[in-house]
């Protein structure tokens, strides 16, 4: 069995030129909710993938990780199965939109904000490791019926999900950060381990005579 988790390829769309450049705060967060509806700069990143994926594929419902997956496999943007599931871990958003800093500061703000539900976001820490949960359990599901699926999601999701493969017995070279278009695979490092348990968690309560 494998799991591939691949990072969407880089956006048509940059916060600044800079990561020094000042931002006002209220300019990040509009910059913030157009990034999720920015697709892929293509011919950057149409240059950069060379090989072709034949895994069964499940994308991330967001633009640019739903393009990387057609690039990836080659089939329309509209064929590819998605799920909000394997959205990034969403930034919080600034109150006070009028403090000035440059664009590192901010990010770094909206991130700590984030972990710490400091500020307002969408989804807490909370709420996202949990998702992180379920979608560690659909990736091994399907990478048990089908014996490898590949996901294309985002960077900072990909490497908490990388932690909980980690801990469920699965082994990668590569556990993030993740640069744009990298893959990482996984598999397990004991199979049969690993079989096993994926069954227990499938078989139907009273199978094994218990309820």
């Amino acid at each position: 069995m494998r799991i591939l988790c691949i990072r969407h390829g880089r956006p048509a769309m940059r916060y600044a030129d800079s990561l020094w450049q000042v931002l006002r705060a209220g300019r990040l967060n509009e910059l913030l909710d157009q990034y999720d509806e920015t697709g892929l700069l293509r011919i950057w990143n149409r240059r950069r993938v060379k090989t072709r994926i034949t895994a069964p594929a499940i994308s991330s419902d967001l633009k640019r990780a739903v393009e990387t997956a057609a690039l990836f496999t080659g089939a329309p943007a509209q064929a590819i199965e998605t799920s909000p599931l394997f959205r990034e871990t969403p930034l919080a958003r600034f109150r006070a939109e009028n403090l000035r800093l440059p664009l590192i500061a901010l990010l770094a703000l909206v991130r700590f904000g984030w972990f710490t539900g400091w500020m307002q976001c969408g989804e807490g820490r909370r709420e996202t490791l949990a998702r992180v949960r379920r979608a560690a359990d659909e990736l091994e599901r399907r990478a048990l019926r089908d014996r490898e699926i590949a996901l294309f999601s985002h960077g900072f999701f990909l490497w908490l999900l990388s932690r909980e493969l980690c801990a469920r017995g699965w082994v990668t070279e590569k556990r993030g950060p993740f640069r744009y278009l990298e893959t990482a695979e996984f598999r397990p490092a004991d199979l049969a381990l690993t079989e096993r348990r994926l069954l227990q968690q499938t078989r139907p309560s009273g199978a094994d005579g218990t309820s």
